[in-house]
């Protein structure tokens, strides 16, 4: 996932003639996550918090959001990256190719997945028994509700880029987004804080967490990992 910086850092590089509509944008996808040696999503790299954080980031962004197979669930399956070569000799070496490539890495070969076994492509396969139980059910509908309040709100599917306004602490550890009346604020301190946010904003609209939802004189404040999403209108 971006960091804070990172990620206002990009929001201030603007293309010039462009529509964020016009650019789809991921927290994680085949690529990042089948690339790594292990095929980490980015549910077993960081806690429930930060995905709810990342999730609020990218479906109240100005872009078209792109969820990755079982994102939205916070899927335990990892996605290894698997061949089917019927060429043997070409399996070989892009077995070996695998391996020497993350050897570059401090990887030891034999904790790199096999693209040829079988066993890779069968650890990749989604659980699809995970959505209706916990904690993934809590984070499919958290995702649901960031998606339905995307449709009800028009400036968040405002792709304008002079309507988006990225402040941030990285030393302390949050980042606000303001689009029209709307500022989603995100804690990512590993203790609760106050968020700055705009003094007319008076209506928490969306929080991943109970606690999040303290607001008042221009600060909203917010436990660990949280993120509350919070508006100048009632």
């Amino acid at each position: 996932m971006l960091l804070v910086g990172q990620f206002g850092h990009q929001l201030r590089q603007r293309p010039a003639g462009l529509d964020g509509g016009q650019f789809v944008v991921a927290a994680q996808d085949h690529d990042q996550v089948g690339n790594r040696a292990a095929g980490e999503r980015n549910a077993a790299l960081t806690s429930d918090g930060r995905l709810r954080v990342a999730a609020a980031l990218l479906l109240t962004s100005p872009f078209v959001p792109m969820l990755f197979q079982g994102e939205e669930w916070g899927a335990t399956a990892p996605f290894q990256y698997f061949t089917d070569h019927v060429d043997l000799e070409l399996g070989r070496l892009v077995s070996d190719g695998r391996r020497r490539e993350f050897a570059a890495f401090g990887w030891q070969p034999d904790d790199v997945p096999d693209p040829q076994a079988e066993t890779t492509f069968e650890r990749s396969v989604l659980d699809w028994a995970e959505p209706d139980k916990d904690p993934h059910a809590g984070l499919l509908q958290w995702h649901k509700d960031l998606i339905a309040l995307r449709r009800s709100l028009p400036a968040l599917s405002d792709g304008d880029f002079e309507e988006i306004h990225p402040t941030w602490d990285e030393d302390a550890g949050w980042f606000c987004l303001r689009r029209g009346p709307i500022t989603v604020a995100a804690n990512l301190a590993a203790h609760p804080q106050p968020v700055p946010v705009p003094d007319e904003a008076t209506t928490v609209l969306l929080a991943s967490h109970p606690g999040a939802t303290d607001l008042a004189a221009g600060t909203v404040t917010l436990p660990a990992d949280a993120v509350a999403i919070v508006s100048a209108t009632t």
